[in-house]
């Protein structure tokens, strides 16, 4: 079957380029740092730990879009809309990586509700499809599952596994879809200031730890700042709300690849006045 082939070539070479999972943005940290806190997460948090939707109270969503080392050929765009109800939040979420003659791509419905003062909980049905037009397609169906752990109003921590049971890549082929497995932590000791550790844990890979801060001076207004090891990427990023719409400039750097550029683009439902 060309497949048996064809997809852990194409894979191989992508990661290769890479140093990291082809599956997510190289500055997503930036979006997703934001689920160790009270205060920082936005709709996008869902996207790295799906028991962060249990701390929406209102519709919200949000878009993402990067272009990897300036090339169109290996952009990515991720998508996210949460709705809260009485029995529970849930949430859709795509995401699309590559162009017409590669691509692959991830739809996702997600749930998370909150137990009880200290734990949340979330789980999300995966489908991710990888797709050559020369060659055809192949679809894989997942799940993953999360919790976020309040230990303090400063202290919270969480942990995510994906795709445990490393579902394969259509009905011929042995391929298999990674599994990955994320434990984290975060120190905000007031609603100005994020510290947060992540450690990253996907098969065949090394272990990727990726250390971040988040300042946020006024309401408007965040800047973040982060390191993500296996690949050594740095990445900053500067974010301004304007009134229930906030915009995200994010840039992350390799020292011998270059720059890839973001932009986030968020619907933040307005606090209501007491």
């Amino acid at each position: 079957m060309k497949w048996a082939n064809l997809i852990p070539m194409g894979l191989l070479c992508m990661q290769a380029a890479y140093g990291q999972t082809v599956r997510y943005p190289l500055s997503l940290p930036h979006i997703s740092a934001g689920v160790y806190s009270s205060s920082f997460s936005t709709a996008l948090s869902a996207r790295s730990n799906i028991a962060s939707l249990a701390g929406i109270r209102h519709f919200t969503a949000g878009a993402y879009g990067e272009r990897r080392f300036s090339l169109q050929e290996i952009s990515s765009l991720t998508g996210i809309a949460a709705l809260p109800t009485s029995s529970g939040n849930f949430a859709f979420m795509a995401d699309y990586f590559g162009y017409s003659g590669y691509n692959e791509s991830e739809l996702s419905l997600g749930y998370g509700r909150k137990l009880n003062d200290m734990l949340d909980i979330g789980a999300a049905f995966n489908y991710y499809k990888v797709r050559i037009p020369s060659y055809g397609q192949a679809g894989s169906y997942n799940f993953e599952a999360a919790l976020i752990i309040h230990i303090s109003d400063e202290l919270h921590t969480g942990v995510r596994i994906y795709n445990p049971l490393r579902s394969t890549l259509g009905r011929h082929s042995m391929e298999r879809l990674a599994a990955s497995y994320t434990a984290g932590i975060g120190y905000q000791p007031s609603d100005h200031f994020l510290a947060s550790l992540e450690v990253i844990k996907e098969d065949e890979k090394r272990v990727a730890v990726h250390t971040g801060i988040q300042y946020r001076p006024i309401r408007q207004v965040v800047a973040t700042a982060g390191h993500i090891s296996n690949s050594n990427q740095f990445y900053f990023g500067f974010g301004y709300l304007h009134r229930q719409i906030r915009l995200d400039m994010m840039a992350a750097f390799h020292q011998h690849i270059g720059i890839s550029n973001g932009l986030m683009i968020v619907y933040v439902p307005a606090p209501k006045n007491n």
